[in-house]
């Protein structure tokens, strides 16, 4: 015979201690992720525009080593500034968020 079971707490959610900061720092994360994706594509159809209608070899060689360049500096940035994005959300008040306020030590 199967032993019961017995009534539990539900199951705690991912999203049980809902931090507005938390989520606001994930919106602005994301959003800045495919607005990057979005440019990324766009300049992706370009590139591939431009050296469709190269004319020699020499020509194609010269557009994608300058597209591995540009599409090189660009994901540097990108993750520097996604960087900038999770550091200013974890110090939103300007602290590190395992520093000490020092306002706790009795006087």
């Amino acid at each position: 015979m199967p032993k019961s079971k017995s009534k539990s707490s539900p199951p705690e959610t991912p999203f049980a201690p809902f931090n507005p900061v938390a989520a606001q720092a994930w919106m602005d994360i994301t959003t800045e992720c495919a607005r990057f994706a979005m440019d990324r594509i766009q300049q992706d159809f370009e590139a591939q525009r431009a050296m469709m209608a190269c004319t020699s070899p020499a020509e194609l060689m010269q557009m994608q080593s300058q597209y591995c360049r540009d599409v090189a500096k660009q994901y540097a940035d990108q993750a520097t500034r996604v960087v900038e994005l999770m550091s200013a959300a974890a110090t939103k008040d300007g602290t590190s968020p395992f520093s000490r306020k020092y306002d706790d030590i009795p006087l």
